[in-house]
């Protein structure tokens, strides 16, 4: 505690998990959160909304994105204890980095394995198409803000992250190996981080393209950024859901993109459930 009675963010966290933990009463083996439109059921599920968790940054009352329940299910994959966050918090909708990666810490002091973090977004790379599932080996943060930045709590993780590998190389090569055990393609691509909440310009995704995205979206890196502060093992299966801006010879539109996000939904969770049970 601050003087004066404030909680600090690490305190936060703790009362948090603490609450997490009474209300499962089971340890955790794997993390999951569930991006825009995608769906994952459990066997013996049980929900938490956010709402209900002390600390949990999300606002009451909040006109949150379409989507996105905000609720935690717990339950069981190939004989593993499993925890989903439908939905996450998002920068543009005014959130701090620290609240948008609150969830990560949490997941760090439940001592969970691994974290999958999925998402819709969109293709600049013309070889991706609507409906492809891309695993992420690199991101390009295009945010000049990160979760990181101001004083670091060495109980969190340490002051400098390297970040020369973000994402597990375990996890990505066992989701290889579940892909190709179903017959599922699975591309590998480079995410770059985009504020929102517009759709991006024409000339911006092609400045995006020259710096090497091939995909771009509103989500993910943060969450990734924490993850790796946390030392978490961390793997993004990025869900596209339409071509970027000059490509798709169409305006975007958000339904359009919850609806290919479930249609996308039955191959991936067949991909998760494989890459758990081969883990």
């Amino acid at each position: 505690m601050k003087k004066g009675g404030t909680m600090t963010y690490y305190n936060k966290i703790i009362e948090a998990t603490s609450f997490i933990e009474n209300f499962v009463k089971e340890n955790i083996d794997y993390a999951i959160v569930l991006g825009s439109g995608i769906k994952l059921e459990l066997e013996n599920q049980k929900e938490l909304s956010y709402f209900d968790i002390p600390n949990f940054p999300i606002r009451k009352n909040y006109s949150t994105v379409k989507g996105h329940s905000n609720k935690i299910t717990f339950g069981r994959i190939k004989n593993k204890n499993i925890m989903i966050f439908n939905g996450r918090l998002h920068y543009y909708e005014g959130y701090s980095m620290k609240d948008v990666t609150f969830f990560v810490y949490i997941c760090k002091f439940l001592k969970v394995k691994g974290l999958f973090i999925t998402n819709a977004c969109g293709a600049i790379n013309e070889n991706f198409s609507e409906g492809d599932i891309i695993y992420l080996d690199d991101f390009i943060s295009l945010v000049s803000n990160n979760p990181l930045i101001g004083e670091n709590d060495l109980r969190l993780g340490e002051r400098f992250v390297d970040m020369t590998t973000p994402f597990s190389e375990k996890i990505n090569s066992t989701l290889l190996k579940s892909a190709k055990d179903l017959n599922i393609s699975l591309k590998k691509g480079v995410y770059g981080f985009f504020m929102g909440p517009y759709f991006e310009t024409r000339a911006e995704i092609r400045a995006f393209k020259t710096l090497g995205c091939g995909l771009v979206g509103m989500s993910t890196v943060p969450e990734v950024i924490a993850a790796n502060h946390a030392k978490l093992e961390v793997s993004v299966l990025s869900c596209v859901t339409n071509m970027a801006t000059g490509i798709q010879n169409k305006k975007h539109n958000h339904e359009h993109v919850l609806n290919v996000a479930n249609s996308i939904s039955h191959n991936l969770k067949n991909l998760l459930l494989k890459t758990l049970e081969n883990l």
